[in-house]
């Protein structure tokens, strides 16, 4: 997978078999193949006298070759099931072929599901499909083959590719992510504008708008790449009345989804064959990705620094495990939070007291009219936490600017309160734990600029290592990049933190603790920031560059990154 050009591997989790927190990162036995990665020996048709097992594994290798729609895979199919069979969809499994002379069967465990556009749905369960063969001039081929696609989790892996497309937010002049996943021969620009033209996936929908108006098509040049890096994408119904700002826009969604494209650093948009003009374009009429840094949340992100509570006083964690105290602070902190653009809020030991400002500078202590304030953190700007209601049950409020206070406006099922949460950079998605006690299931939610703002849409997010197991016991969240979350949480009886997609097809383990873990921080950056943890001891470590834990201080109350 190649998230922005980086080849990542979906769905593997790798294990680590000690109890205590470890100074490198996990390290796992895995077959080494000669072949690079998406580019293996390619599918064949079936081989005279093919057994029926040796068939239907050549049929799932054949999954990795979508030239001709499919066309090596039908030949494994008799001619009315070829002509039958639609590959829009598709199901990953991590499944054996079984079966004697007569028959095969596909036995293990469904780990997610594909939809016609590429959006990836986790969904484990046990997976059964009994393949009907039959003989057709001593040959036997495959008469009822499964819905859609089959794809084993080895050709999943080396096969296809996360794209992340965008669209805007409805409320900020700003991307929000939306990944699917695509065969790698098929990662295109033609293939990432009809996806756009396709519209959001149901998760975010309701958080963002499409640049791309209702009723415009791929036009009839389609979408093609230079050799200097620039993507010419023709457009069929564009209105020349389209004004300034929804051209910006426009430019933006497309620029940044074609990222995917490793070599694509410009963009010229024809209507119909005829120029269509982006403000900010060059003279020659490109728009460089170069000047559409703004529209990316996690562009602009700088700090890089740790925050920490000790003994009751804030400030900044130095390289020597020391928290260099911010002046001002005349109360006793229990938790705190930092913005990107240089604001602080703190959080007292009676957790009652509510003060925001800048660090070192005095301190605007807000009325929220709540107790028990807990898990502060920021999202453009906005201050989110979670507080007891005069019903003592969980709320979650929202702090602006302005210091006002609002209680979000949330939908869950009816019975579930928020015990732990995180709002994405981009503040289209939040990642709430919710549960009826103090264990709790991760799901996701969309975020919705009304007043006050609204959560709403919350589903499950199953998390599932490539044995089929579930992490459990989820106790904290962060987001690590703009599309995927750092977890603590329980895979077969240990403990460990995790790096999880948001769609949850890939599942990383980041490495074991032998205590829980009290707190969780990251900092979110493209392609994945450094992500710290606090044990219950005050312990706090510090994970990065994908290479190691390293030890940084002790007796910690509280962590924060900059968000």
């Amino acid at each position: 997978m190649r998230p922005l050009g980086a080849l990542i591997t979906l769905l593997v989790l790798l294990s680590a078999g000690c109890t205590g927190i470890p100074t490198a990162g996990p390290i796992e036995e895995v077959p080494v193949s000669t072949q690079p990665r998406g580019i293996d020996i390619a599918p064949q048709p079936p081989e005279a006298g093919v057994a029926p097992t040796r068939l239907v594994e050549g049929f799932l290798q054949a999954m990795a070759a979508p030239e001709g729609d499919y066309a090596v895979a039908r030949q494994y199919l008799t001619p009315a099931a070829a002509e039958e069979w639609d590959p829009a969809s598709a199901t990953v499994v991590d499944a054996t072929v079984t079966g004697d002379g007569e028959m095969a069967s596909l036995t293990g465990q469904r780990l997610g599901t594909l939809d016609l556009h590429g959006h990836y749905t986790a969904a484990a369960a046990p997976f059964v499909h009994q393949f009907t063969l039959t003989e057709i001039d001593g040959e036997w081929r495959i008469a009822a083959p499964p819905p859609g696609l089959l794809l084993t989790r080895y050709i999943f892996e080396r096969y296809y590719q996360r794209v992340t497309l965008y669209y805007l937010a409805r409320a900020g002049g700003h991307v929000v992510p939306d990944p699917i996943h695509l065969p790698e021969t098929r990662v295109t620009p033609e293939a990432i504008v009809e996806a756009l033209l396709a519209g959001p996936s149901p998760t975010v929908a309701q958080a963002v708008s499409n640049a791309l108006p209702n009723g415009v098509r791929l036009g009839a040049a389609g979408a093609s790449l230079n050799s200097d890096g620039v993507v010419t994408v023709d457009l069929a119904g564009l209105s020349e009345r389209l004004g300034d700002d929804a051209r910006r826009r426009l430019g933006a969604q497309l620029m940044w989804s074609l990222t995917a494209i490793p070599r694509a650093t410009g963009l010229v948009v024809t209507n119909g064959g005829v120029p269509f003009i982006l403000p900010g374009s060059r003279a020659d009429g490109v728009l460089e990705l170069a000047g559409q840094q703004g529209y990316q949340i996690l562009s602009r992100a700088a700090s890089v620094d740790l925050f920490a509570v000790d003994d009751g006083a804030p400030g900044r964690l130095t390289g020597d495990g020391q928290v260099e105290r911010w002046r001002n602070v005349d109360l006793p902190v229990a938790d705190i939070a930092v913005s990107l653009d240089g604001e602080a809020a703190i959080i007292d030991d009676s957790r009652t007291v509510l003060a925001v400002g800048a660090p070192g500078s005095e301190l605007t202590r807000v009325e929220t009219g709540y107790t028990n304030l807990r898990s502060p953190s920021f999202s453009l700007g906005v201050l989110w936490l979670l507080a007891d209601g005069p019903s003592g049950r969980p709320v979650l409020l929202t702090v602006d600017r302005q210091r006002s206070v609002e209680q979000v406006s949330l939908d869950l099922p009816v019975g579930l309160e928020v015990l732990e949460f995180a709002v994405s950079p981009a503040r289209a998605r939040i990642a709430l734990l919710v549960g009826s006690d103090d264990t709790g299931r991760l799901g996701m939610a969309q975020v919705l600029p009304t007043t006050p703002v609204t959560v709403t849409g919350w589903a499950p997010l199953p998390m599932v290592d490539t044995s089929g197991r579930s992490l459990t016991d989820v106790s904290a969240v962060a987001w690590q990049a703009e599309t995927s979350l750092a977890v603590a949480a329980t895979s077969d009886g240990l403990r460990s933190v995790y790096s999880v997609e948001i769609d949850g097809s890939l599942v990383e383990e980041l490495g074991p603790f032998s205590g829980d873990v009290a707190g969780l921080t990251a900092n979110a950056r493209l392609g994945g920031g450094a992500i710290a943890t606090r044990t219950a001891a005050g312990t706090v470590w510090r994970y990065e560059a994908r290479t190691r834990w390293t030890r940084l201080a002790e007796d910690i109350a509280a962590i924060a990154y900059a968000s």
